[in-house]
């Protein structure tokens, strides 16, 4: 057995930094950015599921966890653009973090306001726009998180962070079932079906939780900004400018190109639609009519893009305000994409496919869990039960382990663990699936004196899995984290997080109607078999990058 180079930190060392107040303060703004996700995604699920709505029109509402993967759009605007007011009081990642929260609280309380058996629809607005607010409050708390502590502390304030949001996500399952079966059973209105009363008072709570987030916020300090010289420095170099000319120029022909070939096919399908074409009926049958307004919409965004595009080639006169504008849209929105590849190069690519697909597997089954746990009659109690005790317990530890791993071992080889057990733990929802007899085995213990009965499959399936998954986020948090200039802390780092969720989100708003057509075991086998690609992308990604 080796031992520990004189560099390396000690095991006492190591845990002695969970307890600094950077640390602390990590838990609690993480505890603020979990909380919403599940609120818009699997607790909302459960509930649509539970008011009768069907499992294809719960996947694809599922899409609106796609505003966490586009958040890359708007982060320059939160790394760059102050908030009149609230920037001059509370500094440049604060003043975002405030905003919003805000903005989430109230998106909570309208979703708590609204019932789906009234519709989706609203519903459907409501929790984008919580989406929307929760993906700006990641854009600020990742650059707040990663200015505010050295690279050797990256995997404990990462580690910290998923504690918190872990904590919250617990909350915001386990915590929402808990409470609507209490107050079903004590407070309200006895029978069996959907009642919203309850889920209207879960959904309050869980608003009134975001105060966490702004208390910590308000007594927090702005982190040190980063290095001004070495940005403006960097900025002024003549290889960098011309890299950065060379990308813009690039964009504008590429952005060109798209939207000829879009509008070619817009006017392709207009034509064929009027003329009555053959071709044209599976088309309009399967898209329900909204083809061509599609397809206008994304030849108009394109066109859009390269006349903006276009304006970025104009070289105003100097010192002029055009010139002036011009630079800040630059360094805001292409120099954090130049600094990147400019520094990877090449590697830059295999990088950028690890990232998206790294969490593929989770994402793609977690939209379908609570639904399957409601068509497997698991009880609401049941599922908070394990989830609330059992859970936690092992995201915690996972989420512990993978941190401190992470600082003896490196972040590569806790990456590549994650990797297989994130993959693997998913068999298990196949396995349980498969067996349904079994789902009904019950564990009978007592704490205080008062019984509980939950079942004992659903309890280790739920262990193993939430334990995979806390060491897979916090290796892989701090393997982002360290990927990031300082420079441009908040868009680079929205940006390796978007592209995480991009392809899973979209992949995962078809999940109900694979399961439609081929039930769970297959669907849960199929996400397991996703996670092979992200072994092999984690073993080539450290052996040419050597980290």
């Amino acid at each position: 057995m080796t031992k520990p180079t004189s560099s390396s930190p000690t095991w006492a060392q190591s845990l002695r930094v969970y307890l600094e107040p950077s640390s602390l303060r990590m838990l609690l703004l993480g505890f603020s950015a979990g909380l919403p996700l599940l609120l818009v995604l699997g607790t909302l699920s459960f509930r649509l599921r539970e008011a009768g709505i069907d499992r294809t029109t719960i996947s694809f509402l599922g899409w609106v966890g796609l505003a966490y993967g586009f958040k890359w759009v708007w982060a320059p605007l939160v790394d760059r653009m102050p908030i009149p007011l609230l920037t001059r009081w509370l500094g440049r990642r604060r003043s975002w973090l405030l905003l919003a929260q805000m903005v989430t609280m109230l998106g909570l309380v309208g979703m708590a306001l609204h019932s789906p058996q009234q519709g989706v629809t609203g519903l459907a607005r409501l929790a984008l726009l919580v989406a929307f607010a929760s993906a700006t409050q990641d854009i600020a708390l990742d650059a707040f998180r990663i200015e505010s502590a050295t690279a050797d502390r990256q995997a404990v304030l990462a580690a910290n962070y998923q504690t918190g949001y872990r904590l919250a996500m617990i909350c915001a399952g386990a915590g929402v079932l808990s409470l609507v079966a209490w107050l079903e059973k004590g407070y309200l209105s006895a029978g069996t079906g959907y009642n919203n009363q309850g889920w209207m008072m879960g959904y309050l709570v869980m608003a009134a939780c975001m105060l966490v987030g702004m208390v910590t916020v308000l007594f927090s300090k702005e982190p040190q900004a980063a290095d001004s010289a070495s940005k403006e420095s960097a900025e002024a170099d003549p290889v960098y400018q011309q890299a950065l000319h060379s990308v813009v120029q690039q964009g504008v022909s590429i952005a060109g190109m798209a939207a000829f070939v879009a509008c070619a096919c817009t006017v392709v399908v207009v034509v064929a639609d009027a003329a009555k074409a053959q071709w044209m009926q599976p088309l309009q049958q399967a898209s329900h009519g909204r083809l061509l307004w599609i397809l206008l919409a994304i030849s108009a965004g394109l066109l859009g893009a390269s006349f903006g595009g276009i304006g970025a080639r104009w070289r105003p006169a100097p010192h002029s305000t055009g010139q002036r504008l011009l630079a800040r849209m630059q360094a805001s929105f292409v120099a954090p994409f130049v600094d990147f590849f400019t520094r990877y190069r090449w590697h830059a690519v295999l990088i950028l496919g690890l990232i998206g697909i790294y969490r593929i597997s989770d994402v793609v089954m977690g939209i379908m869990a609570n639904p399957f746990y409601v068509d497997m009659q698991f009880s609401k109690e049941q599922v908070a039960l394990v989830s609330g005790m059992f859970g936690i317990f092992f995201t915690l530890l996972g989420t512990f382990i993978g941190g401190v791993l992470a600082l003896r071992l490196g972040v590569m080889r806790v990456l590549m663990l994650g990797a297989v057990l994130s993959a693997a733990s998913n068999l298990l929802f196949a396995w349980l699936a498969s067996h349904p007899e079994m789902a009904q085995s019950l564990w009978q213990f007592s704490i205080l004196g008062r019984s509980f009965s939950i079942p004992s499959t659903l309890t280790a399936v739920i262990a193993a899995d939430n334990l995979s998954g806390g060491i897979a986020s916090a290796a892989f948090i701090a393997y982002l984290s360290g990927l990031t200039s300082i420079s441009y802390s908040a868009t680079q780092y929205a940006l390796f997080s978007s592209i995480m969720l991009l392809l899973p989100k979209f992949i995962a708003g078809f999940s109900g109607k694979f399961v439609d057509l081929h039930g769970y075991p297959s669907f849960f086998i199929g996400t397991a078999l996703l996670g092979i690609p992200v072994v092999i992308l984690v073993w080539l990604a450290g052996r040419s990058l050597r980290v």
